[in-house]
């Protein structure tokens, strides 16, 4: 019983460290292109890059461990969708303004990707307006 919560806890870890270095990879993207159109530093594209590497290298151990270890990869796999499946729940709370805390996210994303890569230089920022034709 306890290798098999061993094994999960460890799987739930790995799901965890592979969302944190997606994100870190997604926003290392973002900053490359900020960084190209000149709408944004090297800040951005630096701390996107550290945060997937450190997450990416703790999953590389992590998962060295676990090889080492002999536990079955039956509960290792279902304890890796265990994070995602936990923040696809948290994502669907939801919030005062009746929208979820997904929707809520996906557009504060948007908002800072917008940012970060210029998409309202043309229009002076019109995100504030809530008139987008201008700029797409």
């Amino acid at each position: 019983m306890m290798e098999t919560l061993m094994d999960f806890g460890t799987g739930f870890l790995a799901g965890g460290l592979a969302v944190s270095m997606v994100w870190g990879l997604f926003w290392f993207v973002i900053g490359v292109v900020g960084r190209s159109r000149r709408t944004c530093g090297w800040s951005a594209a630096s701390k996107g890059l550290a945060g997937g590497l450190v997450s990416f290298s703790l999953l590389i151990g992590l998962f060295l461990w676990w090889r080492g270890s002999g536990y079955d990869g039956v509960w290792f796999a279902s304890g890796l969708l265990g994070m995602p499946g936990f923040l696809l729940i948290l994502s669907l709370r939801p919030m005062p303004d009746g929208k979820t805390a997904g929707v809520h996210l996906l557009e504060g994303v948007r908002a800072l990707v917008e940012d970060l890569l210029g998409g309202h230089q043309r229009c002076d920022g019109c995100h504030s307006q809530g008139d987008h034709e201008i700029c797409r």
